[in-house]
């Protein structure tokens, strides 16, 4: 899919690597016109020396007036600074197209072209269809006292396990006797829990039970009570 602000960017981006060496080059010119010194005007002249005065006329002649002095040279100008180099017009966007591999590529003012790489994705590979459920079973297993989970879609089978729960009441065990896992046995005055099925006795050391309830202690003799038979009739005059 376009996107137009990446695009922008990438535009961006560009021009601005096409016309980073004007702007250097411009940038030179005007540090190298800032340093040429400008021309000075010369220095004006000495001013004249005063004419002298004529010398006293004789008998009946005035003196002559003496000359003026004649003005000093004026200063010459000084030279005029060389004219900088004229910049470079700067570039401008003439066109954009995106290639056939996604690429994008924008053309300048001056007919360079500029490659500035894929900005469309390639599209992704094509997923795996879905599975669609062909069965479904439920089961009990009495012997680990799970329920059994089985699905089956496209010809595979998943079974997954889950402990069926409770505690079942079974009675006393004796020789012979077949546990399930999950039933309570009462042997030997304690309470025992099949773990799995079973035909071993209950004992702690077994791998297949577990004891939930012990065996209690006996109480201690207590005091010795009265008979409880009917006291003995009562005889009259004997």
């Amino acid at each position: 899919m376009f996107d137009p602000e990446k695009f922008g960017e990438a535009m961006g981006a560009a021009i601005r690597e096409a016309v980073a060496p004007l702007q250097k080059r411009i940038g030179e010119l005007e540090a190298m016109v800032a340093a040429i010194p400008a021309g000075k005007g010369g220095e004006p002249g000495a001013p004249g020396r005063d004419g002298i005065d004529g010398a006293p006329g004789q008998k009946g002649l005035d003196g002559k007036d003496g000359l003026n002095g004649s003005n000093g040279l004026d200063g010459k100008d000084g030279l005029r600074g060389a004219d900088g180099v004229k910049g470079a017009d700067g570039l401008g966007l003439a066109g954009a197209m995106i290639d056939r591999d996604g690429a994008l590529q924008i053309t300048l003012t001056n007919g360079e072209v500029k490659n500035l790489g894929p900005v469309v994705g390639k599209n992704g590979a094509d997923g795996k269809d879905g599975l669609s459920l062909d069965g479904f079973e439920l089961e009990y297993l009495p012997d680990s006292h799970e329920i059994a989970l089985k699905a089956t879609a496209a010809g595979r089978v998943k079974e997954l396990r889950y402990p069926a729960g409770g505690i079942r009441p079974a009675g006393y065990w004796r020789e012979g006797t077949k546990a399930v896992a999950g039933e309570a046995w009462v042997h030997d005055g304690s309470l025992w829990i099949a773990k799995t099925a079973t035909g071993s006795r209950p004992e702690s050391r077994s791998e297949d039970w577990i004891i939930a309830a012990r065996k209690g202690r006996d109480g201690e003799r207590g005091a010795k009570g009265m008979d409880g038979s009917p006291p003995a009739p009562i005889k009259l005059g004997a």
